[in-house]
């Protein structure tokens, strides 16, 4: 999704898919064993383990390093696109509200053309909070107003 390997976040998260190899044949040879079980295991996390959204989830959150803080990012479904006018906004536990924007818009100014981000203040593994957004089918003229609970 970018350099920075931006990751899923909000409810999601991330869990080892993976409590224990075994691989046939290797009781002879443990460094085999043990060099299999690792290879397995960070095959599992690279390929199987990354959280990704709910295939039904209308936005969903990633979040990557930028420097010392985090970039955030607010991703729509394929088949809505997110209403620039009302820009989306996520109220963080403590009450600081991050306000989505700085992506480029469509022509008409009404919608963002790319997906939409925040720097949040320092290094954060998860986001919680309230987020708002307004977004409009690709086939509606008419856009709905959202509130997830991340």
């Amino acid at each position: 999704m970018g350099p920075e390997d931006p990751r899923v976040v909000g409810r999601v998260r991330s869990t080892a898919c993976l409590k224990r190899a075994t691989v046939p044949g290797t009781a002879r040879r443990p460094v085999a064993a043990v060099s299999a079980a690792a290879l397995l295991f960070l095959s599992a996390a690279v390929v199987g383990c990354r959280a990704s959204p709910r295939s039904d989830a209308p936005l969903y959150l990633t979040a990557g390093a930028q420097g010392p803080d985090t970039r955030v990012t607010l991703h729509a479904a394929p088949h809505l696109k997110i209403n620039a006018r009302l820009a989306p906004a996520l109220e963080l536990a403590g009450g600081t509200v991050l306000r989505f924007g700085g992506a480029p818009l469509t022509a008409d100014s009404a919608y963002f053309s790319q997906p939409p981000s925040a720097l949040l203040t320092g290094r954060h593994e998860e986001v919680h909070g309230t987020l708002r957004a307004s977004v409009c089918r690709d086939d509606e003229q008419v856009c709905r107003s959202l509130t997830l609970e991340l």
